[in-house]
């Protein structure tokens, strides 16, 4: 096994500014593991953790050398050695990585089900970032569509916890949802759940997109109606609405709380992917940023852990599988290529029918 650990690290306030570091890997301690990071997706998902990192504390879970950062990734990583009587090496995981080979921690929880970092640095940490799942006792694990999970999971996590949130507030009186960033997979996840969910709930679904992916979206089947963004006024229904916001635009946001006004009940911010809008966002009427971790705690409460779970992992399952038919997966093996990407998704240069997966 080499000694040598590679990680693509981001400048934490000048995002198009990247590099590779090379460093040891030190001797594992007593109650460490060190996995060797087999592959993890590239999201937009990651863009909006590298825009919020300082705020929400994404550069804290892998330190690096200042002012760089490493972009947090979801994906799969084996156990290569062991100084901990719970792991054995071999053993597969799932969670959240650095953008790297290797991954080193300190083992808090352990139990057949997985582990978590206990790591000082960790502490005050999202806990539902610091778990590690065991593959052999993971209820959303399925080796048919492995290369599926690490994109789509951790983005439909999102949606199906934002889903629960506007049930949970009977979304806010509204006829209709308005999803931006429409064919964005978190988008696609939140349009599944109201679809899958319209017969009782009675909302209508529609989507804004730009023109270039208006028919992929339409061909998908998630949504009611399907509106490219520059015919907004023109087609738009005046109804008590809600948007949720996945592009993080703060134009097009006001835009439609210009066109909706009053009508406008409530707009839940989730995505910040054209990042270079972010600052405008706090004069936005009825508006809130969704912070998913922390309402999954609460849900965690409500439900109880075991039927969380299985709620997200049976409505996991079945939005993968769907999402399989009109997803293509692409792999990248190196990190010339990699960086490729990431400065592309920085663009907004994104394909929604393409699911990226790292394999280095």
């Amino acid at each position: 096994m080499s000694n040598k650990n590679k990680n693509f690290l981001v400048h934490k306030t000048e995002l198009n500014n990247t590099k590779l570091s090379d460093s040891e890997i030190s001797e594992l301690q007593n109650g460490e593991v060190l996995f060797r990071i087999d592959k993890y997706a590239m999201t937009t998902n990651n863009i909006t953790y590298a825009v919020v990192g300082h705020k929400i504390g994404y550069w804290q879970f892998f330190p690096a050398e200042e002012p760089y950062g490493i972009v947090p990734v979801w994906g799969y990583a084996d156990v290569v050695e062991s100084k901990h009587d719970g792991v054995k090496v071999g053993e597969r995981f799932y969670g959240y990585f650095p953008m790297g080979n290797f991954l080193k921690i300190e083992v808090g929880k352990c139990s057949p089900f997985g582990i978590t970092d206990g790591s000082t640095h960790r502490a005050e940490l999202a806990p539902i970032y610091n778990s590690y799942s065991n593959i052999k006792a993971d209820v959303s694990y399925n080796q048919e569509m492995e290369d599926y999970a690490p994109i789509v999971r951790p983005l439909f996590t999102t949606s199906f916890l934002n889903y629960q949130f506007l049930k949970s507030e009977i979304f806010f009186d509204a006829e209709q949802i308005i999803i931006t960033s429409a064919s964005s997979k978190t988008s696609m996840g939140l349009a599944f759940m109201l679809k899958k969910n319209q017969e009782d709930d009675g909302k209508r679904i529609v989507g804004l997109t730009s023109p270039g992916n208006l028919e992929f979206v339409k061909n998908t089947g998630y949504y009611d109606e399907v509106i490219a963004y520059n015919d907004l006024e023109k087609d738009l229904n005046q109804k008590d609405s809600i948007v949720v916001d996945m592009a993080g635009n703060s134009k097009l946001l006001f835009r439609i709380y210009d066109f909706l006004n009053e009508k406008l009940k409530f707009s839940s911010l989730i995505g910040l992917t054209d990042w270079t809008s972010e600052k405008e966002f706090k004069t936005l009427p009825r508006s809130k940023f969704f912070f998913a971790p922390a309402f999954a705690q609460q849900l965690f409460k409500e439900w109880g852990i075991e039927k969380a779970n299985k709620e997200i992992a049976m409505a996991g399952e079945s939005f993968t599988r769907d999402a399989s038919q009109w997803m293509d997966l692409v792999y990248f093996n190196d990190f010339k290529s990699l960086s490729k990407l990431y400065h592309e998704m920085l663009q907004g240069k994104v394909d929604p029918r393409k699911g990226n997966i790292v394999k280095i």
